[in-house]
């Protein structure tokens, strides 16, 4: 958990929104947050460099109260596959203080899941050829299939995906089998392409990513 001043500052930053009707601090640490939509919900604050992993979300799950949606600060830590899978085992989210206003949207909080993320989980899971899917981070995936080796499956954002993107993907993520991009506009450059197999990897866009799963 974070201390109570950078709790204090993440509560600071959810009310500037002007969305939530109530945010207090619990003896717990967490932020009692009121919404319209969601109602009342906790919010848990990390503080966590490098990557968040399942020792770090363990403490705050161990009590009788638990929050339903978890942050951390700074916001540009990966989440470990581990921590990601603990707080789903929750029925919480995960996410970015921009992602708060978006889960308290809806009617559970904890039900909350990255958008752009579920699109690739789902196809990837009702792929025919595909066992299991599960996360190496938030936007990286282990992908089990019933024939063939399993596949490591990196996510970016990118519109036309160059070399620079893949280069920075690969230093950001650790190594993959694939880099898909997430926008269903745009092409992967050629450059791309040759990147991704210097590194023994393939950049390719969904459709291809469909097609690559198969064989």
């Amino acid at each position: 958990m974070m201390s109570d001043d950078v709790t204090g500052w993440v509560a600071g930053k959810i009310a500037a929104t002007g969305e939530f009707e109530a945010i207090k601090l619990t003896p717990e640490g967490f932020l009692s947050i009121t919404s319209n939509r969601a109602g009342n919900f906790l919010l848990a604050v990390l503080g966590v460099k490098g990557v968040v992993e399942r020792s770090h979300v363990e403490p705050i799950f161990a009590g009788k109260v638990k929050p339903e949606f978890v942050v951390n600060v700074p916001s540009k830590t990966k989440w470990g596959g581990s921590a990601i899978h603990r707080i789903h085992s929750e029925n919480a989210a995960f996410g970015t203080l921009g992602e708060v206003s978006k889960a308290a949207s809806g009617k559970s909080v904890g039900w909350y899941r990255n958008k752009g993320m579920e699109f690739f989980i789902n196809a990837m899971i009702q792929h025919k050829n595909v066992r299991d899917v599960s996360y190496v981070y938030e936007n990286v995936f282990f992908v089990g299939r019933k024939v063939g080796e399993p596949l490591t499956v990196a996510v970016i954002e990118a519109y036309n995906m160059s070399a620079e993107d893949v280069r920075n993907a690969r230093a950001q993520l650790g190594a993959f089998d694939i880099v898909v991009k997430s926008s269903g506009y745009g092409s992967v450059t050629s450059n791309a392409s040759e990147a991704a197999l210097s590194m023994g990897a393939e950049a390719l866009a969904f459709k291809e990513l469909m097609v690559r799963l198969a064989r």
